[in-house]
C-alpha cells in the first residue's frame, strides 16, 4: 500500500498523519509543540526527535516503508522547498531548518507552508472539494491565507501570496509581525487578544465565553471583531471573486457565536452583482487540515519525479 506522511508544525501543536495515496486516512496523532523554550537548540531538537518517532510509529504500525514525506508549518518556504525560510516573530529556530536532512528518511521530503497545505487538503478531501476558485482563511493565534485559481494553488513570486492576514483594514492602527498596520491578523487573531482587551482576556475562547453569557464588554468586543472579519472576507471576494470562501482555524469553534453574527453582516456589506452570492464554509478536516494537505502535496511531488 502507498501511502504519505503528513507533518504539520505550529504554534502550539504538532499534527502527524498518514494518508494512502487515494485520500484514507490511516493513522493520526498530535502533541505539543513546546514553543515557550527559551533555547532555539533545545525546540529544534524536540521537534526533529518528536517527528522522526512519529514516523518510526508509522513504519511499524504500517509495516512498510513510506513513499514520501510532507511538513508544513508556518511562513515562506524557500526556493527550493526543503525548509521554512522566513517566519517572523513566532517558532524561533524554524527557519533554515533543512527537514530532508533533520528527518534522516530515505524517502523525499516536501516543505510547503501551512495554510497552502490545508487548503490543499480541503480541496482534496474537505469542504473546498470540486471548487476552482476558493480561498481559504485559518484564523488561530494569528490568520493565514490560501489562494486557488483554476485548481491551483497561487504562490506568487516568493511564495508570499495568500497572506491575507495581512491585508491592511486600518492603517493608522498596530503593526503586526510582518509590519502591516491595522492588519486582518491583529484585528481577530489569538495572539493581540489581550491588547485588544485590555488585559481582560487571553484568547478569543475566553471572549467567546463572556459573550455568550451576555458580558456588554464582551458583546462589543466580539461583534467588533466579527465585523472586521467580515470586512476582510468581502475584501477579499472583491479582490479574487472566487466561488468559497472556506474558514478554518480555532477560531470557528465558536460557532454559532461567530457565523450567526457574520452572516448578518456580510449580507449587509457583501457586493452581490446580478445576485452572485459567495459561499462561506467552514473547513471540515479541522486541526489535520495542513498535515492532510502537505501529505497529498508529498503524493503530488512524488508522483510527478516518478513519471
Amino acid at each position: 500500500m502507498d501511502y504519505a506522511v503528513g507533518i504539520d508544525l505550529g504554534g502550539t501543536l504538532i499534527k502527524a498523519v498518514a494518508v494512502t495515496f487515494d485520500g484514507k486516512i490511516i493513522y493520526k496523532t498530535k502533541l505539543e509543540t513546546r514553543d515557550t523554550s527559551k533555547s532555539e537548540s533545545l525546540k529544534v531538537r524536540y521537534w526533529v526527535s518528536s517527528i522522526n518517532q512519529q514516523i518510526m510509529k508509522i513504519q511499524q504500525r504500517q509495516k512498510g516503508g513510506i513513499s514520501c514525506i510532507g511538513v508544513t508549518a508556518p511562513g515562506l518556504v524557500d526556493q527550493r522547498g526543503t525548509s521554512i525560510q522566513f517566519m517572523p516573530g513566532r517558532l524561533k529556530g524554524l527557519e533554515g531548518l533543512v527537514w530532508s536532512e533533520s528527518l534522516k528518511h530515505e524517502c523525499p521530503v516536501s516543505v510547503l507552508n501551512d495554510a497552502h497545505a490545508a487548503l490543499i487538503g480541503e480541496n482534496w478531501i474537505g469542504a473546498a472539494t470540486g471548487f476552482k476558485d476558493v480561498v481559504l482563511l485559518t484564523i488561530g493565534t494569528g490568520v493565514g491565507g490560501a489562494i486557488m485559481m483554476e485548481g491551483k494553488i497561487v504562490l506568487g513570486r516568493i511564495g508570499r501570496a495568500g497572506h491575507m492576514g495581512h491585508i491592511c483594514l486600518d492603517p493608522f492602527g498596530i503593526p503586526d509581525f510582518c509590519r502591516t498596520p491595522g492588519s486582518l491578523e491583529w484585528f481577530v487573531g489569538d495572539y493581540s487578544v489581550k491588547e485588544r482587551s485590555g488585559g481582560r482576556y487571553s484568547s478569543n475562547k475566553e471572549l467567546v465565553e463572556d459573550f455568550k453569557n451576555g458580558d456588554y464588554f464582551a458583546t462589543t468586543l466580539w461583534l467588533q471583531t466579527v465585523r472586521i472579519l467580515a470586512c476582510g472576507i468581502v475584501s477579499i471576494i472583491n479582490t479574487l471573486d472566487p466561488e468559497a470562501v472556506i474558514l478554518g482555524g480555532g477560531l470557528i469553534e465558536a460557532e454559532e457565536a461567530l457565523f450567526n453574527p457574520l452572516f448578518e453582516i456580510l449580507e449587509e456589506i457583501e457586493w452581490k452583482p446580478g445576485g452572485s452570492k459567495v459561499k462561506i464554509i467552514q473547513a471540515c478536516l479541522k486541526e489535520y487540515g495542513g498535515a492532510i494537505g502537505v501529505a497529498k502535496y508529498a503524493i503530488q511531488q512524488y508522483t510527478d519525479r516518478n513519471r
